[in-house]
């Protein structure tokens, strides 16, 4: 059994990361990874013996050789010599695809997001049965020929098929720092852009108005008020209420606990990677709203759920809030739950004194990004774009003005 490597972060971490919390090489090859100075370790059984050491190194370069050594020595203190191995035939290092996608998945279960690691799987599965119509049986057989037509296969839009994309390099890229592929396919091929693609991206950024918002709550009372119905229009309402003045995604929102709520009407939005909470606060009328639904639903006040799979419970709401926006009438741009998100950024940026940096804070995004995408209700955007004409066309030469003629008749 091969020897596992994992960086075990301490207390003092420099990179932020939680205390005790593990992390491969191929997790801090992402962009944007922190780096820090924390040992790595080695795990695995050998002599059938199984045990965690300490490597004494912090770049994965000089730890490899180590557990190379303990590895081929059979032993954890590196001195126990192997018997002489008879002559084998040399065996071939192609690896099956399939073999390949469960090595990846295995690996990167161990540190991904439920739902993310969902999303590779599935998408995994349909390669693995892309490379069996095309008689592939090792991965090295993979071409950029192959992930142009396996990308054809999805039938999606451009913008779905770059987020696939976006999961199917890594993948190659793990092949191909296992040595199994030569090169990434995935790597020479460009994702194409629609022509409609920019104004898909700005309508995902576009937030509620405050009239959209009033149709919304004046459609809930349509969706159903009978004992009836499990979840009724007050509950829809309750549910927009508290997505808008939380930003709060779907999910959280879907599985929103009492305990996130303190006395004084703050409730925890995030919490950031060095393990601090990030808190919004909400008007007494929802704090109470809040409370009260407690008292009937339980502390899960959107009501408690069986299953685990975020895709399940977030679907249900989903539906919900589909019915209720087709009952609002017609809307220019198609809502969706993540708009709410986009709504309050909106009407904290329009209140005056509110900085980019405060809705940074409580979105998690960086200031960059706030500006990007909701740089039209940002105050200090037009301050300074009026400055800037100004500045430039104030020593401009300026025609001789005469007093215009007035038209008789």
């Amino acid at each position: 059994m091969a020897l596992k490597l994992y960086r075990r972060h301490r207390i003092e971490c420099e990179g932020g990361h939680p205390e005790d919390s593990r992390t491969g090489e191929f997790e801090e090859g992402r962009r944007g990874w922190k780096r820090c100075a924390c040992l790595i370790h080695v795990a695995g059984t050998l002599g059938g013996k199984f045990s965690r050491k300490q490597t004494g190194k912090a770049l994965w370069d000089e730890a490899k050789p180590i557990a190379a050594e303990w590895e081929k020595a059979g032993s954890w203190t590196g001195q126990v010599a192997a018997p002489e191995p008879l002559p084998e035939t040399p065996k071939s290092r192609r690896i099956p695809v399939g073999r390949a996608v469960k090595a990846f998945l295995d690996e990167y279960k161990e540190t991904a997001a439920f739902a993310t690691h969902k999303k590779y799987r599935l998408l995994l599965t349909k390669m693995i049965e892309f490379s069996e119509k095309r008689g592939y049986a090792m991965i090295d057989e993979w071409e950029p020929t192959d992930v142009r037509e396996f990308r054809t296969s999805w039938a999606i839009n451009p913008q779905t098929g770059a987020r696939r994309m976006s999961m199917l390099k890594p993948f190659f890229e793990y092949c191909l720092s296992n040595e199994w592929i030569t090169r990434n396919p995935a790597r020479l091929v460009k994702n194409p852009r629609g022509r409609d693609a920019g104004e898909k991206r700005a309508e995902q950024k576009l937030p509620f108005t405050d009239d959209e918002i009033k149709r919304m709550y004046e459609a809930c009372p349509k969706y159903g008020t009978s004992d009836r119905f499990k979840w009724t229009g007050e509950d829809l309402a309750d549910f927009i209420s508290l997505s808008i003045y939380t930003g709060l995604r779907i999910s959280d929102v879907a599985l929103f606990h009492i305990d996130r709520m303190h006395e004084s009407g703050e409730i925890r939005v995030r919490t950031t990677k060095a393990g601090t909470h990030v808190y919004t606060w909400v008007p007494q009328w929802l704090q109470d709203r809040i409370r009260e639904r407690a008292s009937v639903h339980g502390p899960f006040i959107f009501g408690a759920h069986t299953t685990k799979d975020l895709d399940v419970i977030t679907d249900v709401w989903r539906r919900k809030l589909n019915k209720v926006w087709d009952l609002s009438g017609p809307w220019k741009v198609k809502p969706t739950p993540h708009r709410f998100r986009h709504t309050f950024a909106r009407i904290l940026l329009q209140k005056p004194g509110v900085t980019v940096r405060d809705v940074a804070e409580l979105l998690g995004n960086t200031e960059d990004m706030i500006r990007k995408y909701y740089g039209a209700w940002v105050p200090e955007r037009q301050e300074r774009l009026t400055r800037i004409l100004r500045e430039a066309f104030d020593d401009k030469p300026k025609p001789k003005l005469v007093v215009l003629n007035r038209k008789k008749g």
